[in-house]
């Protein structure tokens, strides 16, 4: 079994360049719009919704922009980085989320999160 994809819901547009582009250094392949029936049918969500569908290496995400917000629990993405330092920087520029628990026996754990509060789990490679 391969992963295909993650499908994460946002509820603007600009976290698609400002997040997901200059921070996380996703590149976008394509777009796509549902609408509100099949929106309604597979996620019980009557929306037309627009969907990006980003990548970088192995990595592939499907990026809903809907208004409705959600609950999102435990949900995250874990990331291996090359530099997780430079990705934190730029959040703390760009006014995102970060949260890091010091460890002393491990590596820090640091989460990012994007403006609809999915997070992101940052490990060094």
């Amino acid at each position: 079994m391969k992963l295909n994809h993650i499908a994460l819901h946002i509820q603007n547009k600009e976290e698609l360049i400002d997040f997901y582009q200059n921070i996380l250094g996703f590149k976008l392949e394509y777009q796509y719009k549902i609408d509100s029936t099949l929106a309604s049918t597979i996620f019980d969500i009557e929306e037309q919704t627009e969907i990006f569908r980003y990548s970088k290496d192995n990595l592939h995400l499907e990026l809903f922009v809907a208004t409705n917000k959600t609950i999102l629990g435990f949900a995250h993405v874990g990331m291996d980085v090359e530099d997780r330092e430079v990705i934190i920087g730029k959040c703390h520029k760009a006014g995102y989320q970060i949260t890091r628990v010091e460890r002393t026996e491990k590596q820090d754990l640091v989460f990012v999160s994007d403006k609809a509060g999915n997070k992101f789990e940052l490990k060094n490679l």
